[in-house]
């Protein structure tokens, strides 16, 4: 007989397209179909722990005894407390919050609970067309693509690890030409797309503001990519266009601070010019008073 549920939220990645589901819900030996179409079986694990050698915010690994990662600067120390999750790649104990398993270096990146049905039309080419899954990456990270329009949809952990992946790969690119933002390639026009997790009408994004590719955005579930959009924002990241554009957006945060701090200081000399009282209407009034 199946033993209930655990306390431990587990989690656990398909073999095939590496999507990971949270599966605290369910009893050992409990099946599901993943989204790719793969059975998978809930397995009696038991957790196990490990000495801290990898950074749970980003993955990177830990420098002899360093207590803060160089690379992100998160404190070492927070991946010992609340391990309440085990890792679908070693099943070792971690943080709830941990982005990545601080024993193997997985990425954390649940889609969503085990046995919910999954619905994923293509936002471009409509209800009719299902998206595929497919993996990006030696780690097999799991995205969503259309086989016809060749558009991609990637969940919003899933993109944040590219992102931080091509930063780190700033160094190598230095120098090279950030994609032309006039180049808009497969754009779709302004019209508002559904998000293929809740139907959502998606916002439209510039991404990092100056880089000229449009995207699609459910701020609770993930990115659609036309085709050949992650290509060019990955591109601009790498080329060091995007830490260019953050400067940028904090040199004008402090211009447009300073100008409203200059305006209220204006505003006040103005309000006391106006009150104060003038001296020769003042000498003529009192002229007045006793003459």
């Amino acid at each position: 007989m199946p033993s209930p549920p655990s306390t431990l939220r587990l989690l656990l990645a398909c073999p095939e397209c590496r999507r990971q589901y949270d599966a605290s819900g369910l009893a050992s030996g409990s099946r599901f179909h993943c989204d790719c179409g793969e059975l998978l079986e809930v397995p009696a694990v038991r957790g196990r722990t490990a000495a801290v050698v990898r950074c749970s915010s980003c993955g990177a690994p830990r420098r002899g005894a360093a207590l803060a990662c160089v690379h992100c600067g998160a404190d070492f120390t927070l991946a010992d407390r609340d391990l309440d999750t085990l890792c679908p790649g070693c099943a070792t104990r971690i943080g709830r919050r941990a982005r990545f398993c601080h024993a193997c270096g997985l990425a954390i990146l649940p889609l969503a609970a085990a046995g919910e049905e999954t619905a994923t039309p293509c936002p471009a080419c409509g209800s009719p067309r299902r998206l595929a899954s497919r993996t990006l990456g030696e780690e097999g990270l799991a995205l969503s693509e259309c086989r016809r329009c060749g558009g991609l949809w990637i969940g919003g952990e899933v993109f944040r690890v590219l992102e931080e992946r091509a930063r780190r790969d700033e160094t190598f690119w230095q120098g090279a030409d950030p994609p032309d933002p006039g180049d808009r390639g497969q754009d779709a026009g302004a019209f508002y797309r559904p998000c293929p997790s809740c139907a959502t009408r998606m916002h439209r994004r510039n991404y990092g503001r100056r880089s000229g590719v449009i995207l699609d955005v459910c701020p609770r579930h993930g990115l659609w990519f036309d085709h050949g959009e992650l290509a060019r924002v990955l591109a601009w990241i790498r080329s060091g266009s995007l830490s260019r554009s953050e400067q940028l957006d904090r040199e004008e945060s402090v211009q447009t601070a300073r100008l409203e701090r200059f305006r209220e200081a204006m505003a006040e000399d103005f309000t006391e010019r106006r009150h104060r009282p003038n001296l020769a209407d003042l000498a003529r009034g009192i002229l007045e008073l006793f003459f």
